[in-house]
């Protein structure tokens, strides 16, 4: 009976230890990822308000999502308290380019200006142009979905794609936010965080920032996301499953979407190792009592 409990001890032990064939984790992965709007007055899944002369726009079309657009645009139309147009325009980057302003962001954190393990880097941006708007109109302004398909690759060249996830959609929510109230120039009915004449706010209503996991090579990989903000933004949680971003009136702003990637122990193999090291304990009570 000893021998056979030393013997699956130790069969244990040489299991938990080994961990199977996997090939060694990556030390550095690529990307490319590409985003652009749904038509929202096409799009049936979003719902858009317009207010006045409101004139609402997409230009800049794009090839990758198909049928998205870079940039909306919308205006206060001729005869307003304050003529001028508004826009938010989205694009996408790559590992080579997301690595620019790591200056600002820390992003390459060992400055070896590739994307390891636990480095931010970043994926896409949104930027607003905010002009002022005067006169009341409902809100929210506009509903509009984004779309973006984000390829994973092991090497530099992105001739292999081990992980893709194609289609993903964020919706985003946007109020316009008054800057006359009762005929006062400047006093603003939401809050103003960024303390600009009259701060506007976007949220995303969907929760698209959850982790998701990919396998390669018989290791699994981790995905996590993240809303940077940039110049003349402010970024808050708003509910169980929304973001809210303050965006500064009069100027332009920006906001990034950070990912980062780290190798996570497949479920069996830390079980195997929990039953590694309860066998050593054990063997080392047995001797500790022994002596």
């Amino acid at each position: 009976m000893k021998k056979f409990t030393k013997l699956a001890m130790a069969a244990a032990i040489v299991g938990a230890t080994s961990f199977g064939a996997a090939a060694t984790p990556v030390t550095e992965l690529y990307f490319s990822q590409n985003a652009g709007f749904l038509n929202p007055t096409t799009d049936a899944s979003a719902v858009t308000g317009f207010f006045g002369n409101q004139i609402f726009s997409t230009t800049n079309p794009v090839a990758d999502p198909a049928g998205t657009f870079a940039k909306m645009q919308w205006t206060t139309g001729p005869g307003t308290d304050y003529p001028g147009t508004s826009s938010i325009s989205v694009n996408g980057y790559n590992d080579v380019t997301s690595l620019t302003p790591s200056s600002t962001f820390g992003l390459d954190t060992n400055s070896n200006g590739l994307w390891n393990e636990g480095e931010i880097a970043i994926i896409s941006r949104l930027q607003q142009h905010n002009e002022v708007v005067g006169g009341v109109f409902p809100n929210p302004l506009w509903i509009a979905d984004v779309v973006a398909n984000l390829r994973i690759f092991s090497d530099a060249g992105h001739t292999d794609n081990i992980h893709s996830e194609l289609g993903v959609t964020t919706r985003i929510n946007f109020w316009e936010t008054s800057n006359l109230v009762n005929g006062v120039t400047g006093l603003c009915n939401s809050p103003a965080p960024l303390g600009s004449q009259c701060d506007d706010i976007y949220t995303v209503l969907t929760s698209t920032f959850d982790s998701t996991f990919f396998s390669y090579n018989g290791n699994n990989y981790e995905l996590q996301f993240w809303l940077v903000p940039g110049i003349g933004t402010l970024v808050q949680p708003f509910g169980p499953d929304a973001i809210r971003v303050f965006t500064a009136e009069n100027q332009d702003s920006e906001i990034f979407v950070g990912m980062s990637w780290r190798a996570v122990p497949e479920p069996g193999s830390l079980a195997l190792a929990g039953l590694g090291l309860t066998a050593l304990a054990a063997l080392r009570r047995r001797k500790h009592v022994a002596a």
